[in-house]
């Protein structure tokens, strides 16, 4: 009934035959009052029923569960000369990709059609995205970070931090801060100051840094870890889970569980509780897959394989 309550002061007082020019304040201010708060209960409902269709459409994504579908590959063997290392996904659907042995940032549309290019001063290794329109990345042989303007091709600024692993270093966003490795810690860095705002000790080698809503994840860099690591700030707290094979690059899903590239060549799919976890057969890479991201916003899924950028819908 609240769904349909969209009358008027007016309306309501004709229906009661009162002269709304004869109306006391008081009646006019009680009525206003039940409008008002039919008007909220109303929008409260709508709430309530859209995060009820939600959850019911979260809790049907089943670990393992096919739910993307084969959209575009692009295949950039001329333009890359080596393996593509890592690439981002805009959230206007824009890929952002490094090609550290051509200096360059390469954009692409999901269709594979190439966007634009933009040099770089050094190699571009790992790259995230802090809004639609700025790419933070770390380079190659370097301890600095470098945010770009992709729209308009220039560089916005330099964060140099010290004691960051100059050959190994991926980078990742939370709570739009920056997260970088150092040693066997990660730093959160202020993007807008360059200052480092928090350091998280770990009990590995941090790398393949993914953040998303309160948990960092990541995984070892010496290869013969089959952990997974990660830290919620809720609680402060660190949590890991064993998987079948090593761990490298992954991303969350709109349920917040998460798709894990593992070394044996699987995608494990890990429920969002961190608990448990199962392969994704239509997802198994036929060559080791060196990255993966999904895109809320598009509801879009990118696999980087070699020289071969691969884009998904969700179905």
């Amino acid at each position: 009934i609240s769904d349909k309550f969209e009358s008027s002061t007016a309306e309501i007082l004709s229906v009661m035959n009162i002269n709304n020019g004869q109306s006391n304040v008081e009646l006019l201010t009680k009525i206003e009052e039940i409008l008002q708060y039919v008007r909220s209960q109303s929008s409260k409902e709508k709430k309530e029923r859209q995060e009820i269709m939600q959850q019911q459409l979260i809790q049907s994504l089943k670990l393992g569960q096919s739910v993307f579908s084969f959209l575009h590959q692009t295949n950039l063997i001329l333009a890359v000369g080596s393996c593509i290392l890592d690439a981002v996904m805009m959230d206007d659907g824009k890929l952002v990709i490094c090609l550290p042995i051509q200096c360059r940032l390469v954009i692409y549309n999901t269709d594979g059609s190439q966007e634009d290019s933009i040099a770089v001063q050094g190699k571009p290794w790992y790259v995230t995205a802090i809004n639609n329109c700025t790419v933070a990345f770390t380079l190659y042989n370097s301890s600095s970070i470098e945010m770009y303007d992709i729209h308009n091709k220039f560089k916005l600024k330099s964060i140099t931090v010290p004691g960051m692993l100059q050959y190994n270093s991926d980078i990742t966003t939370i709570n739009n801060k920056l997260v970088v490795r150092v040693g066997k810690m990660l730093h959160v860095i202020n993007h807008q100051t360059g200052e480092m705002v928090q350091t998280i000790k770990t009990d590995c080698h941090p790398w393949r840094l993914h953040g998303f809503s309160d948990r960092i994840f990541f995984c070892d860099s010496y290869f013969d870890n089959n952990n997974l690591y990660w830290y919620s700030y809720a609680g402060d707290r660190h949590y890991t889970l064993t998987l079948p094979s090593p761990p490298g690059s992954m991303t969350t899903l709109q349920d917040d569980s998460l798709y894990v590239v593992c070394n044996d060549r699987s995608i494990q799919h890990v429920s969002s509780d961190g608990k448990q976890y199962k392969p994704v057969k239509t997802l198994q890479s036929t060559s080791l897959c060196n990255g993966i991201h999904y895109n809320p916003t598009q509801r879009k899924l990118m696999t980087i394989q070699n020289k071969h950028v691969t884009v998904f819908n969700e179905v």
